[in-house]
């Protein structure tokens, strides 16, 4: 059984902590049929950090909670996954879960990466788990932000153009926060992608469960979730069956806890990760 703990949450950055921004223009990998584009922020321990969605890009991300990281000596390494932001599109059939790990895994091998943290929000939590269960050797850490093993309801929108999709999430956003700041500015800067959103809502969320797997998923876990989220159901079973997992659960906060609570979010996971796993037991 995992380790809980409750943390107040607080302002959105420290003005005195360094930002380090990625560059404008991402790089470009090749790997398993696809270009992905990606940013590549700071040295030290490489984590690779997935975006959620899916049909939304990797610019949640990108952001002072998860690049601050970068303040403690770890290599952020944040892709557009395949059919999404500057990442090449693809057919249809090539949005499933299986893919998006795969692709996951090559671009490790691509950096010349043999181990690496994973860091999944979401969506990504999802692409994050598979992977973890797929090559777990691979792995040193995993840290799952407000996500879920399955199963999930598969409620999509009824929408056909990247433009329709950034709509329909136009009207969700406000909900994924509880502070009065919504991030609308953040909001207008995402790229929204209906082809891999279809893909995952339609055909690869409805039979979407990893329950039976979790026990066996001996790998450091980190769970990090906001008190008022949806998810938090989800991530207390994780930490309930996982048999290497702490869960951190932030108050006052919502689906982005590393927007509404970036410090604290920054500090948990550079504990964890330049620890060995190793949390602390008080903020």
């Amino acid at each position: 059984m995992g380790r809980s703990l409750t943390l107040k949450g607080e302002g959105l950055s420290r003005e005195s902590g360094i930002r380090l921004q990625p560059s404008v223009t991402p790089s470009i990998a090749d790997v398993n049929g696809a270009r992905l584009a990606y940013w590549d922020v700071g040295d030290g321990a490489p984590l690779l950090c997935l975006h959620g969605g899916m049909g939304i890009d990797s610019r949640t991300l990108r952001v002072p909670g998860i690049l601050n990281l970068a303040r403690h000596g770890i290599r952020l390494i944040i892709p557009d996954q395949r059919g999404h932001g500057l990442s090449s599109r693809n057919n249809a059939t090539d949005y499933t879960h299986a893919t998006w790990a795969g692709d996951a895994h090559a671009f490790a091998a691509f950096l010349g990466l043999p181990r690496i943290a994973l860091l999944g929000h979401s969506y990504g939590g999802f692409i994050a788990l598979e992977y973890a269960i797929r090559w777990p050797q691979s792995l040193t850490h995993l840290i799952l932000v407000a996500t879920s093993a399955g199963p999930r309801p598969a409620r999509r929108a009824d929408v056909t153009t990247d433009a329709e999709l950034k709509e329909w999430f136009r009207a969700l956003w406000p909900q994924f926060f509880v502070r009065d700041d919504s991030q609308w500015s953040l909001f207008e800067d995402l790229k929204f992608s209906v082809d891999p959103y279809m893909a995952a809502f339609t055909s690869e969320l409805p039979r979407y469960d990893l329950r039976e797997h979790v026990p066996n998923l001996r790998v450091p876990m980190l769970l990090i979730v906001g008190r008022d989220d949806y998810y938090r159901p989800d991530m207390e079973w994780l930490a309930t069956h996982a048999p290497d997992a702490t869960l951190r659960v932030i108050e006052g906060v919502g689906h982005f806890p590393f927007i509404e609570a970036a410090d604290q979010f920054a500090d948990l996971v550079a504990a964890f990760v330049t620890t060995r796993g190793q949390t602390p037991l008080s903020y």
